[in-house]
């Protein structure tokens, strides 16, 4: 019986900075992890991410939940109806006054950067002179650090837990649960949502695409982030290349486990690019990512209907 679904990811950014951390100075910092070597690489939060994703949802036609809080100082309270709101359902909430809550089904890592952040920084500045002063009145200047980077990210998603609510987390005497037809028709528009992710701070002047430009799915018999630590890659010949032996290692590792494994991969990226699809091919079929993320909803269209869970 299937229990998850496995994704992992990875987006491009060309130059940005999609999830700052603070303010030094006039400095506005990207978020960074410090390797054991000293380097720092980039990273957007699972807290953005996941923002990016409710906001995808919305887009796509379901009503978000957050209206419908009630806000006092800084505790806000949830409405605690998962069953119409898509967001309490696949990504959780807490009721400070009630003891309700509800983990996340859908399972978000940061995207974090595959290369050492370089340093780079753009520059901003504001003249006071085109708000009717003379140039001599000066401005403000300020710079934000910026990245080129090939980020990874693993969606881990329950799917005994998709549409399924407890007491505990409701307050109400039964368990709930929704129509099958319902289930999957959020997990096909939370894949949606990925296929069109984007978003982020400063896309005003820094609009980045992250949407995937490889997809790897997998449907589970158990509950893991197969492809969390699977995703390492140098720099050729200007282009990308993606490391197979540990996305191999951890294919045959979970290999007993698989039910159904796809991938998708964008042409022109990376430089490997023949010798990945030929490995790729003998785990699962390889397809455009569009196509990938088309068959993934598939493959959802089967769960709780007899097929397979």
């Amino acid at each position: 019986m299937s229990k998850a679904i496995a994704i992992g990811y990875l987006i491009k950014v060309s130059a940005a900075n999609v999830n700052a951390s603070h303010t030094e100075g006039n400095v506005v910092v990207t978020k960074k992890v410090t390797l054991p070597d000293g380097s720092t690489i980039p990273y957007i939060s699972g807290q953005a991410i996941r923002r990016m994703l409710r906001d995808r949802l919305e887009e796509l036609g379901y009503t978000l939940s957050e209206p419908f809080a009630k806000v006092s100082g800084q505790e806000v309270t949830p409405p605690v109806r998962p069953w119409e709101f898509v967001d309490e359902d696949l990504f959780g909430y807490l009721d400070p006054s009630g003891g309700k809550r509800r983990t996340s089904p859908v399972r978000v890592s940061a995207a974090v950067g595959l290369f050492p952040f370089q340093g780079d920084r753009d520059l901003g500045t504001r003249s006071f002179e085109r708000f009717g002063q003379t140039m001599a009145a000066g401005g403000n200047v300020f710079e934000t650090e910026l990245y080129a980077n090939l980020f990874k990210g693993t969606i881990l998603v329950e799917l005994d837990r998709v549409g399924i609510f407890t007491p505990l987390e409701t307050g109400e005497k039964d368990k709930r649960e929704l129509a099958a037809d319902e289930r999957r028709k959020r997990l096909q528009t939370l894949l949606e949502a990925l296929k069109l992710l984007w978003g982020g701070g400063r896309t005003a002047r820094m609009l980045a695409d992250l949407s995937p430009r490889f997809i790897a799915y997998c449907r589970l018999m158990v509950k893991h982030p197969v492809f969390l630590e699977a995703f390492t890659a140098s720099y050729e010949n200007n282009k990308y290349c993606l490391e197979i032996e540990p996305l191999k290692n951890a294919l045959n590792k979970f290999k007993d486990y698989s039910e159904s494994i796809f991938f998708g991969l964008e042409p022109s990226i990376f430089d490997n690019e023949a010798d990945l699809r030929a490995t790729l091919q003998g785990y699962g079929d390889v397809f455009s990512v569009h196509e990938t993320i088309e068959k993934a909803k598939s493959d959802v269209s089967k769960l709780w209907n007899g097929y397979f869970a």
